[in-house]
């Protein structure tokens, strides 16, 4: 057999971005993962990880959100081979930033190349969040259409995706040095069964100006939009200091701060990111963290 291989590169990814839990996505300029994908005879799936907090990202590929994409390929197509997948991590994991959406989105690419399976990128979204239901526990399509495709996304059922060209502007994130166990399901158990109308009808407001601040190009409206009533008052609490961070945020410049994703990273928009950066830092206080300066990115996961 031959062995071919296929690099692919996929940017990181913010969720949620304040008031469009599970349907809003952006990607993530210069923060993201690589994937070598190659075949080999064994129908088996071997993995390597190195980068940021490899260590703490398991290599048992039904609990991976790259090895579940490549084991659900081997049985959807009947493959007689199977693959060695090695990860580059550029993000850190559980951090909020689409870590396993990355890895998963570049995996379902590298693997479409590799086997030229001819997949639709609505497929290959449907493929990839199958990757992300092995670490959060369930599918979804936030984070990985956003890697896939680049800009700004908005999902809707059935991984129905629209995408538009994301503003341009500045991106802190924040990143606390903390460890909260099974931080995927411990978010997802803060959030209330049922929420208050008037808090319903905030988030529906910010969400539509959002998506016009984003139509429009406008960096500021989108900035501003960032305004979460159903999602944040409940998850802040496993978050050390986040009222202070993020009216810090504000008072430095900010247009607009939220959580980032599931958490625990908390991301501002605005300039200069220089001072916004300072400004959160400090308001952690006691909490280490680590700080990322970004920016929308159009183009989304590629091979090269």
């Amino acid at each position: 057999m031959n062995i071919k291989q296929v690099k692919v590169y996929s940017p990181g990814s913010i969720a949620n971005l304040g008031p469009g839990f599970d349907v809003f996505g952006i990607a993530l300029d210069s923060l993201g993962d690589f994937v070598y994908l190659r075949q080999i005879q064994e129908p088996v799936v071997e993995m390597t990880i190195k980068g940021i907090g490899a260590e703490k990202i398991p290599i048992k590929p039904e609990i991976n959100s790259s090895g579940a994409v490549l084991l659900k390929v081997m049985k959807d197509y009947e493959l007689q081979n199977g693959f060695r997948v090695d990860i580059r991590k550029g993000l850190p994991s559980s951090a909020g930033v689409g870590s396993s959406g990355a890895s998963a989105a570049a995996t379902s690419m590298a693997v479409n190349e590799l086997m030229d399976l001819g997949l639709s990128p609505k497929q290959l979204i449907e493929l990839a969040s199958y990757g992300e239901g092995a670490v959060a526990g369930h599918p979804h399509a936030d984070n990985v259409a956003a890697s896939l495709m680049g800009g700004f996304v908005m999902v809707g059922e059935g991984c129905d995706v629209i995408r538009m060209d994301a503003p341009g502007i500045g991106i802190v994130v924040l990143v606390p040095q903390i460890h909260i166990p099974n931080k995927t399901r411990t978010a997802r158990e803060l959030l209330p069964e049922k929420v208050n109308l008037a808090d319903a009808v905030k988030n529906i407001g910010h969400a539509t100006r959002m998506t016009a601040a984003v139509a429009l190009r406008d960096p500021v409206l989108f900035g501003k939009s960032i305004c979460d009533s159903l999602i944040e008052p409940h998850r802040a609490v496993m978050i050390p200091h986040f009222w202070d961070v993020k009216e810090a945020a504000l008072r430095a410049g900010a247009y607009g701060c939220s959580i980032s994703g599931g958490g625990p990273s908390i991301f501002a928009v605005g300039e200069p990111v220089g001072d916004i950066a300072k400004a959160m830092t400090k308001a952690f206080k006691d909490v280490l963290s680590k700080i990322f300066h970004t920016q929308p990115t159009n183009r989304g996961a590629m091979v090269i």
